[in-house]
């Protein structure tokens, strides 16, 4: 298992420099000077603006900080591969960089600040795709071809067929407006934002409608994976040997079968789980969630780049090592399954 481990934690290394290198080479390519993004309107004046270029590492400076000129009195744009060892270097350091339009403040201290919004909807959204996905892929496999098994057949068929987008649209004018309407405000559900000062409702009641869009087509997969699993793990021979000694149909299902069952099921809910933390930027956008994801949008609308490229380096670190969690835990589902054990590992 050790030797497994060191082997994933050694293979985040090319996958991080590989989207790092991307992201950096996606900033240089879209038109547009930062410096002047970063102004906006206003016109800067000279010295202003050479202090900007250098503090950004787009022109050379000395051990100082002050811009080196060559022979005719111009300052030297810095190499681009110098530019990106530059860029790695403050990674390694925590400096994600400083925000282009956010004059001063760090994409780390900013994305702190959202990350939290975003790692409470994911939980809330993952408890609703666990429970609700498993505990109806097990209704319809124990419930083969009854009203239940066409009924979840048929729900998940639409929720996978349904943008979140549009599902969170639905929901919000659902239970935001046409309840409202309907009970002259006595009852409905808040559409956007979080808890603030302030707020009309409780903390957890803000959470409903962005957790049920961000978790509904992830439980509609959930759903159809464990009800695939749990029907082929029933066909097989040790069960029908835990039969055959007389156990009772509950202790087949819960103590044999549903353990093998949701390996692939705990593998996908692990990997989604990753997708989440990492900030969904439609379900965000469209509850107008202070989370990463939003702030993602936002920073690509306004041509933030730091905050873009902080954004995504984090959301790779995250997906890569909750997936590492994920593939630790197999072991634990199935003692067949040992990592390093083997002469090939």
């Amino acid at each position: 298992m050790g030797k497994y481990i060191l082997k994933r934690v050694l293979q985040f290394i090319p996958v991080f420099l590989g989207v790092t290198l991307i992201l950096f080479a996606l900033e240089n390519i879209v038109p547009g000077d930062p410096i002047k993004l970063m102004a906006g309107e206003k016109k800067l004046d000279p010295q202003t603006e050479l202090n900007l270029r250098a503090t950004y590492h787009l022109i050379e400076t000395d051990s100082n900080g002050k811009p080196v000129r060559d022979s005719n009195g111009k300052t030297i744009p810095t190499p681009m591969w110098k530019r990106y060892v530059l860029y790695v270097n403050g990674l390694l350091h925590g400096d994600l960089g400083t925000s282009y339009q956010r004059k001063g403040q760090s994409v780390a201290s900013i994305l702190a600040d959202k990350y939290p919004y975003t790692i409470r909807l994911s939980i809330v959204a993952i408890i609703i795709e666990a429970v609700v996905g498993i505990g109806a892929g097990m209704v319809s496999a124990l419930k083969r071809y009854s009203f239940w098994d066409i009924l979840v057949t048929l729900v998940t068929s639409i929720m996978v067929a349904m943008p979140a987008y549009w599902l969170g649209m639905l929901l919000q004018l659902f239970f935001g407006v046409f309840l409202k309407n309907a009970t002259g405000g006595a009852f409905y559900l808040p559409i956007s934002g979080a808890v603030g000062p302030g707020a009309e409702f409780d903390d957890w009641v803000y959470y409903i409608l962005p957790a049920i869009t961000l978790a509904a087509v992830s439980t509609a997969y959930t759903a159809r994976i464990m009800r695939s699993q749990l029907l082929e793990v029933m066909n097989q021979d040790y069960i029908r040997t835990a039969r055959a000694k007389g156990l009772s149909r509950r202790d087949v299902i819960w103590h044999h079968a549903l353990k093998n069952a949701l390996i692939p099921v705990v593998t996908y809910i692990g990997i989604d789980f990753g997708g989440m933390m990492a900030g969904a930027i439609l379900t965000e956008t469209v509850f107008n969630w202070p989370g990463v994801g939003y702030e993602t949008y936002r920073a690509i609308t306004q041509r933030d780049w730091p905050i873009v490229m902080g954004s995504v380096t984090v959301i790779v670190v995250v997906v890569m090592v909750i997936n590492l969690i994920v593939d630790i835990s197999y072991a634990f589902l199935d003692p067949r399954i040992r990592y390093g054990a083997g002469k090939n590992d």
